[in-house]
Formats: C-alpha cells, sequence, structure tokens
C-alpha cells in the first residue's frame, strides 16, 4: 500500500481563505479512501489470484489521482477568498464565479476517481464472497479450503502425469502458484476469524467528541459498533462517516465489520478528536 503527499501547506492556505476556526485537513480522510480501495483490491484477489498484481496497480492509481484531486482542490480553493473572509467591498466577483465553474468540474473528475473503486469490485462475484458475519463462515473457510488442497493435489497429479508420458504438463506453474496463495489466504482468514470468535463479544465505555459511547466488538455478528445514548451530532456523524462507520437502524449502531483496520479506525478517530480538543498553548515570550 502506497499513500500519496498531500500538500498540507496548501491545504491550510485553501482553508484560511474560506474558513474560520481551527484548521481541519483532509489527510486522514484520502487514507481511508485508499485503504477501502486496497482492501475491495485484494477481496478481488482472492477470488481472482491471477488478476492481484492488476488490481493492486488500480489501487495505486486510484490512491495517485486522488491525491493530485486533493492538492488541485487546494488551488482552486485558494484563487478567490470567500465573501466571508474578504467582505462584501470590492469583492471580485467575476474572479469567484470563474472559482466556482473550475470547482464544479473539479468535483466532476471527482466522482470519476472514486469510479475506480467500483470498477475493481465488479472484477469479482460478491456472491462467492464468505462474509465473516455468516453463522457458517468458518464451515465455508474450510469447505473452500478442502476444495483449494484438492485441486492443488489433482493439478499436480495431472502435470505428473503429462511428464512421466513425455507430454506437455496441462497447469503451468503460476496457475499452481495462484491456487497455493489462494489456500494460505483463505487459511489465515479462518485463523483470524477463530481468533476474534475465540476472545467473545466486549464492551467498553468512552467518552468521544464530548459524548459518552459504548464501544462493542460484536464477535457474533462481526461488527464493531459504536452506541451513543441518543443521536448524535452532524460534525460526530460525519467523522463516523469519514472513517468508515455505517448506521444500522437494525442494531441501532453505528457500526463497520470488525477488522483490524476497524480498530485502527477508531483508535485514529478518537486521537485525531483528542488532539482536537486541547486547546492551542500560547507560545511562550
Amino acid at each position: 500500500m502506497r499513500y500519496y503527499p498531500i500538500d498540507e501547506e496548501a491545504a491550510r492556505t485553501a482553508w484560511n481563505m474560506n474558513h474560520m476556526g481551527m484548521f481541519s485537513g483532509d489527510e486522514q480522510e484520502y487514507m481511508q479512501e485508499v485503504d477501502q480501495a486496497y482492501e475491495i483490491a485484494e477481496e478481488v484477489a482472492e477470488r481472482c489470484p491471477d488478476q492481484k498484481g492488476a488490481m493492486l496497480e488500480m489501487a495505486d492509481k486510484f490512491a495517485k489521482r486522488l491525491a493530485g484531486w486533493y492538492n488541485k482542490k487546494y488551488r482552486i480553493d485558494s484563487m478567490c477568498p470567500s465573501v466571508l473572509i474578504a467582505g462584501p467591498a470590492n469583492f471580485p466577483v467575476s474572479k469567484k464565479e470563474k472559482q466556482s465553474r473550475a470547482a464544479d468540474r473539479h468535483w466532476e473528475d471527482y466522482r470519476k476517481i472514486m469510479g475506480v473503486k467500483e470498477r475493481i469490485r465488479k472484477l469479482g462475484e460478491p456472491s462467492k464472497v464468505i462474509k465473516a458475519a455468516d453463522d457458517d463462515a468458518a464451515k465455508k473457510l474450510r469447505e473452500k479450503i478442502a476444495q483449494l488442497t484438492e485441486k492443488q493435489k489433482s493439478m499436480k497429479t495431472a502435470n505428473a502425469q503429462a511428464r512421466k508420458e513425455g507430454k506437455h504438463a496441462p497447469y503451468a506453474a503460476c496457475t499452481l502458484s495462484n491456487n497455493s496463495q489462494r489456500i494460505r489466504a483463505t487459511k489465515a482468514k479462518l485463523a483470524s476469524l477463530e481468533a476474534t470468535k475465540e476472545m467473545g463479544t466486549s464492551e467498553r465505555c468512552i467518552e468521544f467528541m464530548g459524548e459518552q459511547v459504548a464501544v462493542i466488538e460484536n464477535t457474533e455478528l462481526m461488527r464493531l459498533q459504536l452506541l451513543f445514548d441518543g443521536k448524535p451530532s452532524d460534525n460526530i456523524r460525519e467523522t463516523l462517516k469519514k472513517n468508515g462507520f455505517r448506521w444500522s437502524p437494525k442494531q441501532g449502531a453505528w457500526q463497520r465489520q470488525l477488522t483490524a483496520n476497524a480498530r485502527f479506525a477508531l483508535r485514529l478517530m478518537l486521537k485525531t478528536a483528542a488532539k482536537a480538543s486541547t486547546p492551542e498553548q500560547p507560545p511562550f515570550n
């Protein structure tokens, strides 16, 4: 996985020309989008291992294009300040209109870039994915391992028989290697699932952006869930969405799949929120 540089100085300049208050950068949101692209690529590669290189290349191009999009956005946002910052007197209306047209075109580019993730996803068959939340996920994974192992054995036997008869081996070395990789990946997924299930569901209470929230690692549903006393603020909901959490009316919780990435996203989200709530210390004289 590779992240491309986001120009923080340009981002800060653009922010100051259009906002009041503490600077809020886009790096975290960018990293979340890139992480998701790579996760999708890895999932597709598990189903189509011979396309793994192409999938990862697409994810890398997505990361590069998205970083470029943000950096260009900062240049556009810096073309003309907000009227709230510059004030209405002698405000350059024509320049602002030019900026707005550039911004509209730029957001069209954003939608095209986001479409890359969907193209990656469509290369696989979602119906064949074994979801960790499935009741029989472990059973399905064991069956998949058995099928792949039998396939590997069958291909090796066929190749050995062909060589014995002086014929060309029907299965290429890369085919055997790809199937072997799928076996290892499926075994790793099963081991991770069983380890998480063995830990059992846990719950703890924390404070997040001024509100009390219950954090539940639900191993039955394989979901990392956040339960608030009531409807969280707009700012909190926006932060949750940026970090991959989605509202589940059925569960009455904000949640995402229970994975190591989900735990990391939660820690990063809490760390960022705590840092934002800490007042800046005045410089020493």
